[in-house]
């Protein structure tokens, strides 16, 4: 009988040692740009150069991820809500930039399946220009209610081949919406493809 108390006894001794972790968000609720942590720093860069699409939530792969090309329309870059959803709509300001912290772009070959097909290259970043090589962007974004991300919608522009360069575009998230950004991830360029 000993025994039998002493076996029921001692898991309820070690449960009450548990602790109860509090697992609530403490602090200033920000958005980051969910591409920014994800991805390595470009050389000579604060901020990551993306020559591939995006995905949410997850690192590019240069083997299964399509090239930024001017083929490519609408590119969704996310915004992350980096705190507690709110049951409203929250806004996030952002500016576009097109100078290029860096001169090239070295892209991958195109994925398998994506056409016209092009060989890997380093080519030549120049600025990007508003309605020639992507639709004017808004400057701000909605993370819609109870909601923990919102998306900025490049529409890229074909304008036709330019066998060796790129064109560049950068977003940075600022301060003139309900949310501040997180001041470590708030920026990214895009390197598009122009062959």
């Amino acid at each position: 009988m000993k025994k039998v108390l002493l076996f029921i006894g001692i898991p309820l001794v070690l449960s009450s040692c548990v602790k109860q972790l509090d697992k609530t968000f403490k602090g200033e609720t920000v958005v980051e740009i969910d591409a920014a942590p994800l991805n390595s720093n470009a050389t000579g860069a604060t901020y990551p150069i993306l020559t591939r699409i995006p995905f949410g939530g997850r690192p590019l792969v240069t083997a299964s991820d399509s090239t930024l090309r001017r083929f490519n329309g609408t590119v969704r870059i996310r915004v992350n809500l980096v705190g507690p959803q709110s049951p409203q709509d929250q806004t996030i300001g952002y500016k576009v930039f097109t100078t290029s912290p860096t001169p090239t772009a070295a892209f991958a070959a195109t994925m398998t399946g994506q056409t016209p097909t092009r060989a890997a290259a380093t080519l030549n970043l120049q600025s990007a220009a508003a309605g020639t090589h992507f639709t004017a962007l808004p400057g701000t974004v909605t993370i819609p209610a109870n909601s923990s991300y919102g998306f900025i919608e490049v529409n890229v522009l074909n304008t036709g081949t330019a066998a060796t360069e790129a064109r560049f575009l950068g977003i940075q998230l600022d301060s003139t919406g309900s949310l501040r950004p997180n001041p470590n991830y708030a920026r990214v360029g895009l390197a598009i493809d122009q062959r």
